[in-house]
């Protein structure tokens, strides 16, 4: 008797996890496109009877391209366990500030490509797993104080194709596990003095095709882990002394297409990881003599398309890795005696302008 009693009890205890198993929901009302996506990942044809633990187990969704112009709150309701959420190449030009609401397991969040101009204070609040969020592509101009201050585990960030001119102040505060950031492609003319203050894991930053003139000394300070820095296609002339002092992981350095007319003496000596360093297309006229004198490691190093008249004496001595160097496009006539005999691992020489300018004056020697 007992036992059987016992084996009541237990039968009974069981029955609100089995009902909570045969659930089903009703998401017929849903923003069609996210219906149709999840009826698809699910393989049901039913939208009014959807089994909840099957929806609570769906990890991915794929909305891209779907001619989606907006979401509704509750659409995304059940996806307890999604992972991964694309978004990209709709119609979409804004989105209710709860539309994530309950996504706690989210760790990508695509909405590249989209129109939005403007986003809600709120939108990413909740979103405490997310690790890569793409926002290119857009037609935003600004963002709202703290909208990415609870993404504490956010690793990429892609702001990349906007229409930003400046940032807020203390807009990336909190985003210390931040590796990848994008901006390039925006309409930037100036950086707010700390605004990446705190980002110690930044790997990658991208400032490249914006509007930028100047640089204030420290902007990059505490940015001990970067290894890659573009700030390519902007309108720099120059930089302050010590503006690259402590970026001791830095590999990569894109300073082309820009307007430098001059370079501090220093102004690379603290980058002893250096491998490449591109200063083509700019105005150079000169180059300090010791300017690279630090840059024992520097592989590839890209001087092509700019004003050079002439090169220093040893100005490359100390670049026993480098593999490639570009001259072409300057105005060099004529080259110090031994330039390149420090070059050992050289396996590249552009000097194409210059070879043109000697087989030019041997063919009118020959002539004469």
């Amino acid at each position: 008797m007992r036992t059987l009693l016992t084996r009541l009890l237990l039968v009974v205890a069981g029955l609100p996890a089995l009902l909570s198993q045969a659930q089903t929901v009703d998401i017929c009302d849903r923003t069609a496109q996210v219906r149709d996506a999840i009826l698809q990942v699910l393989e049901a044809d039913d939208c009014a009877a959807v089994d909840s633990a099957e929806m609570a187990g769906v990890e991915t969704l794929d909305l891209r391209s779907k001619r989606i112009d907006g979401l509704a709150r509750g659409d995304f309701d059940g996806l307890t366990d999604l992972r991964n959420l694309t978004l990209r190449e709709n119609q979409l030009t804004g989105l209710p500030e709860d539309v994530f609401e309950g996504l706690t397991s989210l760790q990508n969040l695509i909405l590249d490509k989209n129109q939005f101009t403007s986003l809600p204070a709120g939108l990413f609040d909740g979103l405490a797993s997310l690790q890569g969020l793409g926002l290119g592509g857009n037609q935003l101009t600004g963002l709202p104080g703290g909208v990415f201050d609870r993404l504490t585990s956010l690793r990429q960030l892609y702001l990349h194709d906007n229409h930003f001119t400046t940032l807020p102040d203390g807009v990336f505060n909190g985003l210390t596990g931040l590796q990848t950031l994008s901006l390039i492609e925006n309409q930037l003319t100036a950086l707010p003095d700390g605004v990446f203050d705190g980002l110690t894991s930044l790997q990658e930053l991208v400032l490249a095709e914006n509007q930028l003139t100047s640089l204030a000394a420290g902007v990059f300070d505490g940015l001990a882990s970067l290894q890659d820095m573009d700030l390519g296609g902007n309108q720099l002339t120059t930089f302050p002394d010590g503006m690259f002092d402590g970026l001791t992981s830095l590999e990569r350095l894109w300073l082309n297409d820009n307007q430098l007319t001059a370079l501090p003496d220093s102004l690379f000596d603290g980058l002893t990881s250096l491998q490449i360093l591109s200063l083509g297309e700019n105005q150079l006229a000169a180059l300090p003599a010791g300017v690279f004198d630090n840059l024992t490691g520097l592989q590839h190093l890209r001087l092509h398309r700019n004003q050079l008249a002439a090169l220093p004496a040893g100005v490359f001595d100390s670049l026993t890795s480098l593999l490639e160097l570009w001259l072409h496009g300057n105005r060099l006539t004529s080259l110090p005696e031994g330039v390149f005999n420090s070059l050992t691992s050289l396996a590249l020489l552009d000097l194409t302008l210059l070879l043109q300018v000697f087989c030019e004056t041997m063919r009118r020697e020959r002539r004469d």
